[in-house]
């Protein structure tokens, strides 16, 4: 996925990406004080100085890309506000004082800190309260659509596949482009055995972003829509990429249901060695070799 910029964002500020030395991490510090006061031009001349002592921190060069985003009038609507309980709250996360950080982001009130709260319970994994925080971000500001999708995850994580659908649609209509969503929405669909619904968005987000897992997925889903021949073609296609035994297993059982015991025990054989805690691969690996030996 092109990570859309507000996610960008947010790593930018909660996360201590840049750990190399002492250099980076002051330049780091910088930019993202400069970003937290909305001078974006300031904030991008440090990532580019990160970026000449670590050219291939893809971490730095997606913020970049976001924050040249920003200064070309796009996206602005991500732009952060100067907000001293954001700013505290950054604080309190860079000195690991977990406490501290959600106290003071429950005392604010606008989206942002609204958004903040929500992304924190969200990491702790606590999604209903960050669903109600998103909730609130997102009735404070309308056109904050970034909400949904975050929303969609949280739902998501909670197997309640139905909402999350629900909150992937109202997003994805003022973010056609997003190439994540579509996949979510993807696996949310397989999830409920909507199989033609699921092979629909996860083409159009291969179309958008030709991602691998995005194809590894395709190939899952035709596999349970029981058009075998197809899923082994596109599974076998990812086999020099994605060594697993979760790959193995669909092209075992694949291989299984169009009857080639031949290709079927050599994959579901590959499948056990690579995880022998999965007993539904076992049992069919040995109901195959036992009709084979008979």
């Amino acid at each position: 996925m092109k990570k859309f910029l507000l996610a960008g964002i947010f790593i930018f500020l909660l996360c201590p990406i840049v750990q190399a030395n002492e250099v980076t991490e002051d330049y780091f510090d910088i930019a993202t004080n400069y970003c937290i006061e909305g001078d974006y031009k300031q904030a991008l001349n440090y990532l580019e100085k990160i970026l000449a002592i670590e050219p291939n921190n893809k971490n730095i060069s997606d913020l970049k890309n976001g924050l040249t985003q920003i200064i070309q009038g796009k996206n602005s609507s991500f732009i952060l506000p100067k907000s001293s309980v954001i700013q505290q709250a950054i604080n309190c996360k860079k000195n690991g004082d977990k406490q501290g950080e959600t106290s003071i982001l429950n005392t604010g009130s606008d989206y942002w800190t609204y958004y903040f709260l929500g992304e924190l319970h969200k990491q702790n994994k606590n999604y209903n309260d960050a669903i109600n925080a998103f909730i609130k971000s997102v009735n404070s500001k309308p056109t904050f659509t970034q909400c949904y999708l975050q929303i969609a995850i949280c739902y998501f994580e909670l197997k309640n596949y139905k909402q999350s659908i629900t909150y992937l649609n109202q997003y994805l209509k003022v973010n056609p482009q997003d190439d994540f969503a579509y996949a979510l929405k993807s696996r949310c669909e397989a999830n409920i055995g909507n199989y033609d619904m699921a092979l629909s968005d996860i083409l159009t987000a291969i179309a958008l972003e030709n991602s691998i897992d995005y194809r590894f997925l395709e190939g899952k889903i035709l596999y349970r829509m029981k058009r075998y021949q197809q899923a082994v073609e596109k599974l076998e296609q990812l086999t020099e990429d994605i060594q697993t035994a979760e790959i193995y297993k669909y092209i075992g059982l694949a291989y299984a249901d169009l009857n080639n015991n031949t290709e079927a025990l050599i994959n579901l054989d590959k499948a056990v060695l690579l995880n022998d805690r999965d007993q539904t691969v076992q049992n069919k690996y040995n109901e195959i070799k036992l009709r084979i030996e008979k």
